[in-house]
């Protein structure tokens, strides 16, 4: 008669099991505190971003070194240098080597957890590499243009000029 779970195949099945469980613990995910990630502020110290022209500032130049983006790092740009104003339009840019254009890789428009855009202000964006893989970014962020100044003498957004300061306001003095 045999016996319906032997010694042999108990032994067995704690082996494979013993070895899965081994697997698992050996093989790096997005577990416990392997992505675990940074906050890091950037833009407040000097020759951190530069404005481009008077709406749009970038975090470093396309040419250039990228900003390193690994797994779970979460950035705060302050955008001081925007005055004022909201950014209207915020672009991540990713790629997989620290300088794209020198190396002629390639990079593409951040978009999902890849780059998750936490928050935006007056004076910052945030911004977070929601994935357990590293990457290099470039931000840009556009604010809409400056209201016109509507200062004596100054021309108004139809190119007239404002002379209310030399008007004395009499409706019927005239030529």
């Amino acid at each position: 008669m045999k016996k319906p779970f032997g010694k042999r195949r108990l032994f067995l099945l704690a082996f494979v099991w013993a070895s899965v469980m081994l697997g698992v613990a050996l093989v790096p995910g997005c577990y416990g505190d392997n992505c675990s990630g940074e906050l890091k502020t950037y833009g407040v110290n000097a020759g951190e971003g530069r404005m481009v022209d008077e709406n749009t500032w970038e975090s470093n130049a396309i040419d250039g070194k990228w900003l390193a983006f690994p797994r779970a790092r979460q950035y705060v740009f302050d955008l001081h240098e925007l005055g004022d104003r909201q950014p209207t339009i915020v672009i991540p840019y990713l790629a997989t080597a620290e300088e794209p254009i020198r190396l002629g890789t390639n990079f593409t428009i951040g978009g999902g957890n890849l780059s998750e855009i936490l928050g935006v202000t007056r004076s910052s964006v945030a911004i977070r590499n929601g994935t357990c893989s590293d990457y290099f970014l470039r931000l840009v962020v556009i604010a809409a243009p400056r209201a016109p100044s509507l200062e004596a003498g100054a021309p108004d957004v139809h190119g007239s000029v404002n002379d209310a300061a030399t008007n004395s306001g009499d409706a019927e003095a005239g030529p």
